[in-house]
């Protein structure tokens, strides 16, 4: 008989760890408590990368804050959220003691992934239309998001528990490879840089009462979007990557940038920082590229020509900088109609840049172009005169 009692109390206590659904005498009962599902458009931990699906969110867990029709917060204190990890077949409090219940009247939620205990800041009450969460601990290797589940009640949710859908509060870059076909040109690329539009590393992700995210204040160092290759690489027409060009940046270093957007579009408000565009209209002619503050791509490395005879950017020992646009379309770097439409970046989505260079390997700090082929159009021929000649003899 006892050891029947042993069976019993540790079946409820699986059965509690699976839920954690406890009430205070510590038994299971469902009805009434706060429980989540989670969509994303221990050794479990999340340390970086992309989260495309709920199953991913799985390897971390999010935090929740909840707040009452009073607009005073219900779930979670000021400093921090609630925070549900995956049990094996659904989402569970963390700490058993954390599981509140339904109050009377709807409820206003908002969630963050990956889940941090402390750094993280949010309102004591949704009365005013201000911030109502604050994401300080950001890596700039990890994939941030947010959600908000707003004006809900018991009666409404899905199978007892409030449906979350998250969104990615940065854009990525996923990769970039160039490729030279130009004859007799070497690139050397030692660096790449995104400048103009921030690492998300210290970056702070707002979120306001309409479950829309901005940035605020860097809690740190800001810095440019780059990466240091391990050595230097020489791309040309010949060489080992004359067919498939070589991908100096690759979607698993895992770089995350703020959206540049300056209107609410995937409910992120970017920096609303300008795309440069590859041309030089309404520039002053002290304006530079390093000061203008355009997003563009800058190439830390060297171009030479007559195998290295000639050195149009860097030298032997020092190196240079290239600067490549990243809007619209540009006939001088060979990028096509891959980027044609790209005017910002935008949260949730991952940019591949094929860089071509065809006629150009990009432009100096001035806007102007570094290699200017002689190049060749015929205008026009000058037609026939018909001269008619009568000699009489």
């Amino acid at each position: 008989m006892k050891k029947i009692g042993y069976l019993t109390f540790a079946a409820l206590l699986a059965l509690g760890s699976c839920t954690n659904e406890i009430n205070e005498e510590g038994f299971v009962d469902k009805a009434n408590t706060i429980s989540f599902n989670a969509y994303p458009n221990k050794t479990r931990v999340y340390t970086n990368g992309d989260i495309d699906n709920a199953t991913a969110m799985r390897d971390g867990s999010f935090g929740v804050v909840g707040y009452k029709s009073s607009s005073t917060i219900y779930l979670g204190s000021e400093d921090k959220a609630i925070e549900q990890t995956w049990q094996s077949t659904a989402w569970g409090y963390a700490t058993p003691t954390d599981l509140k219940y339904w109050p009377d009247g709807n409820m206003d939620f908002y969630a963050y992934f990956p889940y941090a205990s402390s750094g993280d800041t949010f309102a004591g009450s949704t009365s005013s239309d201000g911030t109502v969460m604050t994401i300080n601990n950001t890596t700039g290797n990890q994939d941030v998001l947010f959600a908000s589940a707003l004006n809900k009640s018991y009666q409404e949710c899905d199978q007892e528990r409030v449906s979350l859908t998250f969104h990615h509060a940065f854009s990525k870059i996923n990769s970039v490879k160039i490729k030279v076909e130009l004859n007799d040109v070497d690139v050397v690329v030692n660096k790449v840089e995104f400048i103009n539009t921030q690492s998300t590393e210290y970056s702070q992700v707002l979120v306001n009462k309409s479950g829309i995210a901005f940035y605020g204040t860097a809690t740190g160092e800001t810095s440019t979007c780059g990466h240091q290759l391990a050595s230097a690489v020489t791309i040309n027409s010949t060489g080992d990557y004359k067919d498939n060009g070589y991908t100096v940046w690759s979607s698993s270093n895992n770089k995350y940038i703020l959206a540049t957007n300056g209107t609410e579009t995937n409910n992120v408000i970017g920096t609303n920082k300008v795309m440069w565009d590859g041309t030089k209209t309404g520039w002053a002619n002290d304006d530079k590229l390093s000061t203008k503050g355009l997003v563009c791509l800058k190439i830390t490395g060297k171009v030479n020509t007559h195998n290295g005879e000639n050195y149009i950017i860097g030298n032997a020992s020092e190196n240079g900088v290239i600067y490549i646009p990243l809007k619209g379309t540009h006939a001088s770097v060979g990028s096509g109609d891959d980027i044609s439409d790209i005017d910002s970046f935008f949260a949730g989505k991952r940019y591949t840049y094929n860089i071509v260079m065809k006629n150009n390997v990009g432009f100096k700090d001035n806007g102007d172009p570094i290699l200017k082929p002689i190049l060749f159009d015929v205008s026009s021929v000058t037609g026939w005169d018909d001269v008619t000649v009568t000699i009489n003899l």
